[in-house]
């Protein structure tokens, strides 16, 4: 498959597995007390047919009944200690099994597993979506052909007539339906395949980067466009992405305002490439910029259905610029010492956001790598493998 841009790269996969849930499964009293209290009410729609509601929190637990696709079920926010890996639909997730009860039928509260979950709403009871709306969606968007492109026309078509009207909570729903299933489209899909056989010319490419690409000028490209989707440019390729512009022009004035901070930011994320060949192709102190971003709308929003998607851009951003990355070093390959572009954002950070996780830690490694004097040595390794560490093992 083609290479991507940053944000779609770093966090696709963090995207499809996205849940609510409260963060590393603290409940309030063990999380920072200055944090909103736990929603009372969480929704959530089942993205695979037949999803198992078990007894206990495992694979190995009885089964007390069985969800349909898209059926909407209720919970606290109750999740397992354990975690578990679970292919689905080629997929690999890894998630901890959620404590729900089916809104339809005579049936118990069980435990799903969290990565056949799609979390709609985290909120009070009395602000909650329509649920026979919510599944309505659900049900029309599961019967569509993910690696049918028109599919997208046709789920956009299906949100367009039905739900302009949307009250904030269901539009909030809606929004993250259809991210979802268009997501899953891309990942299913291969649509990138299609772009592959076109004979793009260098004036292609400049417009695509431009955004003003006529999608009409080869009959591979047509469909895009229409069905939800734009060409981007990246590492020498020309590949088709979710266009978030749409999200933004129709979700915009209807989500709340969580919501809409999001849509907007990961629309100006798509419209700026970071990334290109494993290097940081963007001044590094705009790399901070979008990490601050993330790292207080992380904070003020503890509870946002899509939390693992931008907790996964708070850390990701932050441990790129403690470590740097593949082409974008932190320590020159001649000298082994530290680039003055790092020293400039370190000092940026530090005048700018001195008090965020961010700043913590490029103050820390701007301190040590000042002791050693400025030089990359083991001291300095230890620090930043130690830092890594912490990223994947969080």
């Amino acid at each position: 498959m083609q290479s991507t841009p940053f944000f779609f790269a770093a966090i696709f996969a963090a995207a499809l597995l996205s849940n609510c849930k409260s963060d590393s499964g603290k409940t309030p009293e063990s999380a920072d007390p200055g944090l909103p209290p736990k929603p009372e009410l969480f929704l959530y729609t089942a993205n695979v047919d037949n999803l198992r509601l078990r007894e206990q929190p495992g694979q190995t637990a009885g089964v007390l009944a069985q969800l349909k696709e898209g059926e909407v079920v209720e919970g606290a926010g109750n999740e397992s200690t354990n975690q578990e890996e679970i292919e689905l639909r080629g997929i690999s997730y890894r998630s901890p099994y959620y404590q729900v009860t089916a809104l339809s039928g005579d049936r118990p509260s069980g435990w799903a597993f969290g990565g056949a979950l799609t979390c709609v709403y985290a909120g009070k009871r009395g602000d909650s979506p329509d649920t026979d709306r919510v599944g309505q969606l659900a049900t029309f968007l599961q019967a569509l052909d993910t690696k049918d492109i028109t599919s997208g026309g046709q789920a956009w078509g299906y949100v367009e007539k039905n739900l302009a009207d949307a009250p904030r909570p269901l539009a909030d729903a809606s929004f993250l339906l259809l991210e979802r299933f268009m997501r899953r489209m891309m990942a299913e899909g291969e649509f990138y395949k299609q772009t592959e056989t076109v004979a793009f010319t260098e004036n292609d490419a400049k417009d695509v980067y431009n955004d003003r690409f006529n999608y009409n000028k080869y009959p591979a490209t047509v469909p895009f466009a229409v069905n939800g989707f734009r060409l981007m440019w990246a590492e020498g390729s020309i590949f088709p992405v979710v266009d978030w512009r749409k999200f933004q022009d129709f979700f915009g004035p209807l989500v709340t305002q969580p919501m809409q901070k999001f849509i907007n930011q990961r629309t100006a994320e798509q419209n700026v490439t970071m990334f290109s060949d494993g290097g940081i192709v963007i001044p590094l102190e705009k790399v901070a910029d979008v990490a601050i971003f993330w790292e207080k709308f992380n904070r003020d929003n503890p509870y946002f259905p899509l939390g693992e998607e931008t907790r996964e851009s708070e850390y990701w951003m932050r441990l790129v610029l403690v470590n740097g990355a593949d082409n974008t070093p932190v320590f020159s390959a001649e000298t082994d010492m530290v680039s003055e572009d790092f020293k400039s954002v370190w000092d940026y950070i530090q005048q700018r956001y001195p008090d965020t996780r961010l700043g913590k830690s490029t103050r820390e490694m701007a301190e040590l790598c000042a002791a050693e004097g400025w030089k990359r040595t083991e001291k300095v390794d230890a620090f930043r493998t130690q830092f890594g560490q912490q990223y994947t093992n969080r």
